[in-house]
């Protein structure tokens, strides 16, 4: 695995490894995430991350030991059938012994000074950040990226999920290009747009009538535990929930396992039937919780919210907004100003 020493100032480096490290994955595993909202731990991180589409790790060292983390993942994104390269953040992270030193702001402006410095593409740069993960914010916004605008988090759950005969799963390549063809008609007005992690062991199912694809999604078996729940209703979510038998099945924070959904698709006026292949998925799964990501200005996510009872999941979980941030390189501000104008796309593989 290539490394490559970018910078060093005293006792720190910034080093730049192509793949993700041991080392690192042991980091990242011990990382609590979140701040002032909720904070969690991933499960499945190392699954995910060989999942990653041609990940390139800038680390903060203090001596040998790992002390930050920001794991860039190189893609393309569309925009009205305009491609962009991107690099997106993932995994920013840093340890215990550097929080409130000042060190963290300092060499993350220039780890983002070293990734950007040598492309001569055009490129937009993003990561995503919790609203109530201010210090990140703080971190970020000192780097050059700005605000592009909210996504939301929406849950969906069933305590008795039901089973849903007509799903049926996407296997072939002739099936995949219908389903992208599908996804990228309606995506085609978002930002951010790409599908990268579509079909990730084949986990696309759709429902169909006539033959025609009515309802579809993409589906991620996630792994959390949760450790703290903010204000006074987040107490009671973390420590009166897990003693209650059928709420506990929906929500355990030692243990909670859910499908992460994305690909979202339904033909105008069938709704009712992505609820219904949501509800199949979790029945398939045995599994009682979901949560997909959608823009702010998503007109799907408008659809989707007000055709159906999304379930008690998604009021512990509504108020969790993730704030797009952006830097942009060889792009000018007139096309700037046209991204932001647009709904935000939002793989869920982004956020698990």
């Amino acid at each position: 695995m290539k490394k490559e020493i970018l910078f060093t100032e005293g006792k720190y480096t910034i080093q730049r490894h192509e793949g993700i490290p041991k080392e690192a994955m042991l980091f990242l595993d011990s990382i609590a995430w979140g701040n002032e909202g909720a904070i969690y731990e991933h499960k499945n991180t190392e699954e995910h991350i060989k999942l990653i589409k041609k990940p390139v790790l800038l680390a903060i060292f203090e001596g040998e030991k790992i002390r930050a983390t920001a794991v860039f993942n190189m893609t393309n994104v569309t925009t009205n059938g305009e491609n962009f390269n991107c690099n997106y953040i993932r995994y920013f992270a840093s340890s215990k012994e550097i929080r409130g030193k000042g060190v963290m702001k300092k060499f993350s402006i220039k780890v983002m000074e070293l990734i950007r410095e040598k492309e001569k593409e055009k490129t937009i740069y993003f990561a995503c950040i919790e609203k109530a993960n201010k210090s990140s914010y703080k971190v970020v916004e000192s780097a050059g990226y700005n605000p592009l605008g909210t996504v939301k988090t929406v849950g969906f759950s069933r305590f008795f999920p039901k089973k849903e005969k007509k799903i049926a799963q996407i296997t072939s390549k002739e099936e995949k290009a219908e389903v992208l063809n599908i996804l990228h008609s309606t995506y085609n007005n978002h930002t951010l747009t790409q599908f990268d992690s579509l079909f990730i062991k084949d986990n696309y199912f759709v429902i169909r009538e006539k033959g025609e694809i009515i309802a579809g999604c993409q589906y991620h078996r996630a792994h959390w535990v949760i450790n703290n729940m903010k204000g006074f209703s987040g107490k009671i979510v973390m420590n009166v929930v897990p003693l209650i038998p059928v709420l506990n099945k929906l929500f355990n924070p030692k243990k909670f396992e859910f499908l992460a959904f994305e690909g979202l698709y339904f033909k105008p006026g069938y709704e009712q039937q992505l609820y219904a292949l949501f509800e199949g998925l979790l029945a398939k799964e045995k599994l009682k919780s979901s949560m997909f990501w959608l823009g702010k200005t998503c007109p799907i996510r408008k659809k989707i919210l007000a055709k159906g009872k999304l379930g008690l999941i998604h009021s512990f979980i509504k108020d969790s907004d993730v704030e797009i941030m952006t830097a942009y390189k060889n792009i000018d501000e007139t096309k700037i100003d046209k991204l932001k104008s647009k709904p935000i796309f939002a793989s869920a593989f982004d956020y698990i």
